[in-house]
């Protein structure tokens, strides 16, 4: 590739990210539940000023809110960096909104970069930008300017796969496990489990001894676990949270648990197929290029991908509704396409290349990649136009602790209405919603010519990176497979 094409593939690819970053930087929104996780905040700190560390508030019944307690259902995540935030003088929801929806523009800034760094420790350094392919085509484009948690999730996720990957310092992987248990109070086995297969592949990358980082990990772990059931016993006077546990709140039969966790993957409106394609077949075809060659990381990905599915079907709306898309399952994407191409990305390489090989497929990629992105542009240009997708039902579906329909309204909205994403695409025709597209579509295409001429590139030219340096002075029994 001629000197001047791949300069401004490289330009572009990394603009567009550039672009993205300071343009969610540039306009925060409050989204989600922040102005119950703020108001859990301060029922907190007013149970801990008055001394009152058990059940406080706490009335075992769900409001019209759905909740049972003041402080609110929601875990740990955003309630410390907002007390922090009030401790340094942020006063009132303006300001402290402000610092969440930072938090998460800098979540997607961390992933990215870490990314960067592991695929590059690696050897696979092609590989980041289909990574970087990845999340310029998913629904990040419309959170990371979000006060909603799930990117400070996924940069928190993103820090401890990264930092068992790269087998970092003990106290790293405990700290970072730590801080990624603290997202969800669910996520302690799927955090474990990610743990301890990146410790498995760094351990075949160096050699080294893997056991002060697992004992780090499983510390940070029982930390973040200790510290969440304290967080519980003031709010419900339980370690548990019995306001998520409520049964109003679970999706009731085992036949709809499964079609919401099928919904998950494949529903119009939600399903990551639809909203997040470019992720879903990375890591399926990664999957199965390589799974007769190692199958413990695919079959790593495969179970934690199924349970996580299963338990947000079993949760009253899988997909965090009313939110955009597939909210919930956010944080984990990034990171299990992370782990994907580090296990297997040399064993994809020979397909990607044949695939991008040709123009005409590379185009169709591209484009597809695009299209399925447009709806999260004009999302983040024109939130209002998700207004029209929920308005199908009149009157709108509300929730199962009062309604009797909620299960079958929220059906028809998962597989029957207009799909989603056919009315947040209105969004690409305000100024900014044109710009962004035409920006995030060069960007995608730089990211593509970078691919295809990193991976077409002789091997030794493109393993030519520090992480090489360290094979060649390691011994044949340390020597990764490549």
């Amino acid at each position: 590739m001629k000197v001047s094409v791949r300069t401004a593939a490289f330009v572009v690819a990394l603009g567009a990210f550039a672009y993205f970053v300071a343009m969610s930087f540039a306009r925060p929104f409050v989204g989600g539940d922040t102005p119950f996780v703020l108001d859990g905040t301060n029922a907190l700190l007013t149970c801990i000023s008055h001394h009152d560390y058990n059940a406080c508030g706490y009335t075992g019944e769900l409001n019209f809110w759905g909740l049972m307690s003041p402080i609110g259902w929601w875990p740990l995540l955003q309630h410390v960096p907002d007390m922090i935030a009030i401790g340094l003088g942020a006063d009132g929801h303006a300001a402290r909104a402000k610092v969440l929806a930072y938090l998460s523009v800098i979540g997607v800034i961390v992933s990215v970069a870490l990314g960067w760094l592991v695929l590059r420790r690696y050897g696979r350094a092609a590989w980041f930008w289909a990574f970087l392919f990845v999340a310029l085509s998913g629904p990040i484009l419309a959170f990371a300017r979000q006060t909603a948690g799930e990117m400070l999730a996924m940069g928190l996720i993103m820090g401890v796969v990264a930092a068992t990957l790269l087998q970092a310092p003990a106290v790293v992987v405990g700290i970072t496990a730590l801080l990624a248990c603290w997202t969800k109070e669910t996520s302690y086995p799927f955090i474990a489990a990610l743990g301890v297969l990146g410790l498995v592949l760094a351990r075949r990358q160096t050699g080294r001894s893997i056991r002060p980082q697992l004992i780090a990990g499983a510390a940070g772990i029982v930390v973040a676990v200790v510290t969440a059931s304290l967080f519980n016993i003031v709010r419900f006077g339980s370690v548990l949270n019995t306001n998520y546990l409520d049964d109003q709140l679970r999706t009731p039969g085992l036949a709809r648990k499964l079609e919401y966790a099928l919904a998950v993957f494949v529903s119009p409106s939600g399903g990551l197929l639809f909203f997040w394609p470019a992720a879903v077949v990375l890591v399926v075809a990664a999957c199965l290029v390589g799974f007769r060659r190692d199958p413990l990381p695919a079959l790593v990905i495969l179970v934690v991908s199924v349970v996580l599915a299963v338990g947000f079907g079993s949760w009253w709306t899988p997909f965090g509704w009313s939110g955009y898309g597939p909210r919930l399952q956010l944080p984990w994407v990034l990171p299990l396409v992370l782990i994907a191409l580090v296990a297997y990305g040399g064993a994809l390489e020979e397909p990607v290349r044949r695939l991008l090989r040709s123009p005409v497929r590379a185009t169709i990629v591209f484009a597809v990649a695009l299209v399925c992105a447009l709806p999260h542009i004009g999302y983040l240009w024109k939130f209002q136009s998700l207004d029209g997708y929920f308005l199908q039902e009149n009157p709108p579906c509300n929730a199962p602790w009062r309604s009797a329909d909620w299960y079958p309204c929220q059906d028809r909205l998962l597989w029957l209405h207009r799909p989603m994403p056919f009315y947040t695409v209105k969004g690409v025709a305000t100024f900014g919603g044109a710009v962004t597209a035409v920006i995030v579509g060069l960007g995608l295409a730089g990211c593509l010519v970078l691919l295809r001429a990193d991976l077409a590139a002789p091997p030794l030219r493109r393993e030519r990176k520090p992480a090489q340096r360290e094979v060649r002075t390691a011994g044949p029994q340390t020597a990764p497979a490549r």
